[in-house]
């Protein structure tokens, strides 16, 4: 196994099923639709590999909080203020409509606080907002959970905000059950691992094949139940859905199929560029394409179509100096989120 390789698969792999559910999901209904859900797992995993990723660069090579900023922002905000003015356009042509407000809400974040604004445009910008609060709080955040007690601490914090969420019910309120704080302990759980590769990388490695099918059955499970329940179960469904949809990544990593292997690996490289015009892509082209082919297919051209607009993006970016040519793995120049 390459040093660290696994770390760009699962982001590869993340990102791939998030957008599969997004795709899939206004096409299809019962167990299909239900079945895509599972993609959404993907969130829990891109911030526990990015918790590690952010960590181990300040472990081997820290920097100060501005250039920290500066590193995230050029690499994470320079990209998304690009894409905005093509969603303004596209509503404009398409509907007729403009709202500076929706603008200027996505232009200076002020959107993370309002549901209807942290989704507007295209749903999964709402992502966008919580990774940001992230960085916001990163200095904060590697001081409170630094040591043993570090995870806990963060557990503790993510499930009172949980609970919290549901006593006000705003489970359904992405502002809400997607604040940083939901996630903080998958966040600090990835940088507990960085932690431990940075003293011992011998001692971080992928589970046996037992441990994986036993954490992919048991998470999926629970996970499906608690999607079915709904309400505020919904919550406090993250331990396992992330049991369940890590388990099963790394399952599909270990079978090492060159081909699949290959294609998350390459996807990882253009991944965070694909999540921010997926949304863009699938809301130009869906309809047009429906009308002119059957739904499985007009769903694999949306496809198609949106991963070579990130590859183009992708390029786009690097010309611009926005973007260094990406590498598999994580290392101190790591460009992703």
């Amino acid at each position: 196994m390459k040093k660290l390789e696994v770390v760009s698969f699962l982001r590869g792999y993340a990102i791939f099923t998030i957008i599969l559910m997004h795709l899939v999901h206004p096409a299809t209904k019962g167990f299909l639709n239900t079945a895509a859900s599972f993609g959404g797992g993907g969130v829990h995993v891109f911030i526990l590999v990015s918790g590690f990723g952010l960590y181990l660069s300040h472990l081997r090579k820290p920097a100060t909080y501005p250039e920290f900023m500066q590193k995230r922002f050029s690499r994470v905000y320079l990209p998304y203020l690009l894409v905005l003015p093509l969603f303004v356009i596209f509503y404009y042509l398409q509907y007729g409509a403009f709202d500076l407000t929706t603008l200027l809400s996505h232009v200076f974040l002020f959107k993370m606080f309002d549901h209807t604004l942290d989704t507007s445009y295209a749903y999964s910008l709402w992502f966008i907002s919580t990774i940001i609060q992230f960085y916001l709080c990163w200095p904060v955040i590697i001081r409170l959970f630094k040591g043993k007690w570090g995870l806990p601490l963060a557990l503790v914090i993510s499930l009172a905000w949980a609970t919290l969420v549901g006593v006000l019910g705003k489970e359904n309120d992405r502002a809400w059950n997607s604040c940083f704080l939901q996630y903080l302990w998958e966040f600090v759980a990835g940088m507990k691992l960085a932690e431990l590769y940075h003293r011992s990388p011998e001692r971080v490695r992928v589970p046996g094949w037992g441990i994986l099918l036993v954490g992919a059955v048991v998470g999926m499970a629970l996970t499906g139940v608690t999607g079915k329940v709904g309400g505020i179960f919904k919550l406090y469904n993250d331990i396992p859905s992330l049991l369940g949809y890590l388990s099963l990544a790394l399952i599909i990593y270990k079978l090492s199929i060159p081909f699949v292997n290959h294609f998350f690996l390459f996807t990882d490289k253009i991944g965070y560029e694909w999540y921010l015009v997926h949304g863009l892509a699938f809301l130009a082209l869906r309809h047009p394409f429906y009308d002119i082919m059957p739904i499985p297919l007009a769903l694999l051209a949306c496809w198609a179509v949106s991963y070579m607009v990130a590859m183009l993006f992708s390029r786009v970016l690097t010309v611009l100096g926005i973007k260094k040519r990406a590498v598999a793995g994580i290392n101190e120049k790591t460009n992703h989120p």
